[in-house]
């Protein structure tokens, strides 16, 4: 499963926004001998079309930088001075602006859209590797293993370790991806059942809708069942990314099942 996580963070957006770069330019060389029969409207409303398109798929940046493409490709092709980026008319000026802002707020509306898709494919992911936990928890398999597996898939971490036992004698029961990866986990989020970032206190801090804002190196969540701790799972990202709630609240609910469903003596075994 491609981590949409990573996508979200890290883009797919360049190859979106370079993508409609080119097209604004197409726009411009293709239009440009028929502009004195072509309505002007009707090109503004292809320059929009390709924003629009831009921000829906590849995210917020990639449609700035389209909006900012488009305007620029109709100031140099279409307004008078032609090919020149100066304008000699306030009519044209405002043409432009209203092309510029236009585009602007179909990038925000874009990247609402891709958050929302985002997210949702997040949710779906977490769904079925909670099935696949329970799944494996019921025939007797490893589960650990699996749920690593599935964290390190669903999020495209570097590093996913999964640890049994009490708090004084822990053991490793899972470790996948980069095994070279730095463990610290000191330098790690800490993240309560509820997925809320945890500063030493015993209740979330106010600060928590800021904090998650922040690049994190990764998180780490105790397995507490039966309100005792049985357990802790790590995760390390490839790099310091933001945490959004959706991203924390899965980590969490992937906690909370490994909790129930294995218990602290048969990690021991293993």
């Amino acid at each position: 499963m491609a981590s949409r996580f990573t996508e979200e963070v890290d883009g797919e957006g360049v190859a979106w926004a370079a993508a409609g770069f080119v097209a604004s330019l197409l726009i411009g060389v293709v239009v440009e001998p028929f502009r004195s029969t072509v309505g002007l409207e009707n090109v503004a409303l292809g320059y929009l079309l390709v924003v629009v398109v831009t921000a829906a798929v590849g995210g917020r940046a990639a449609g700035l930088i389209s909006a900012l493409s488009a305007a620029l490709s109709y100031d140099f092709f279409l307004t008078t001075p032609y090919h020149s980026l100066r304008i000699d008319s306030i009519a044209q000026v405002i043409t432009v602006a209203l092309l510029f802002g236009t585009g602007l707020v179909a990038s925000l509306a874009g990247r609402a859209r891709r958050r929302q898709t985002v997210e949702a494919d997040t949710q779906a992911g977490v769904i079925r590797l909670l099935n696949a936990i329970t799944r494996a928890a019921a025939a007797g398999e490893n589960s650990d293993h699996l749920a690593a597996e599935g964290i390190l898939t669903l999020l495209d971490a570097r590093r996913v370790v999964i640890r049994r036992g009490g708090p004084d004698n822990e053991v490793v029961v899972a470790d996948i991806g980069e095994p070279e990866a730095p463990l610290d986990v000191g330098s790690l989020t800490q993240l309560d059942a509820e997925g809320h970032i945890l500063d030493g206190r015993r209740r979330p801090p106010r600060g928590s809708v800021v904090r998650w804002m922040r690049p994190q190196q990764g998180a780490v969540l105790q397995l507490v069942r039966h309100r005792q701790p049985v357990g802790r799972l790590l995760v390390i990202f490839r790099q310091d990314h933001w945490m959004p709630p959706v991203i924390r609240l899965a980590l969490a609910t992937v906690a909370h099942a490994l909790a129930t469903t294995t218990g602290p003596a048969v990690s021991h075994d293993q």
